[in-house]
């Protein structure tokens, strides 16, 4: 299942069961602004798109994701989630 965390006004991270894959933001680098969505998952695919409303981000992010999805097995979604997590791993950082 697909759900949307609030991380600023109009700014989302995106999760499917809970494993960040990707953002929806709000952008006024454009005019009129837009709603950019990205795919953050390290396969090659559909990486992003815009829209012009969060519910078009939404629809559109969840149709690419399902796609990509649909092209991966789930060992091969597991590993690379593996590798996502472990690079974006809070203690990276830390000296």
């Amino acid at each position: 299942m697909l759900t949307l965390r609030l991380i600023a006004p109009n700014d989302y991270t995106v999760h499917d069961d809970g494993q960040l894959i990707g953002r929806i933001r709000y952008t006024r680098e454009r005019s009129p602004g837009i709603w950019l969505w990205t795919c953050t998952v390290t396969l090659p695919g559909p990486p992003f798109g815009d829209a012009k409303t969060l519910d078009d981000a939404k629809e559109r992010f969840k149709a690419a994701w399902l796609t990509f999805k649909a092209k991966h097995t789930p060992e091969r979604l597991v590993a690379t989630f593996a590798e996502m997590n472990h690079a974006n791993r809070p203690d990276r950082y830390r000296r």
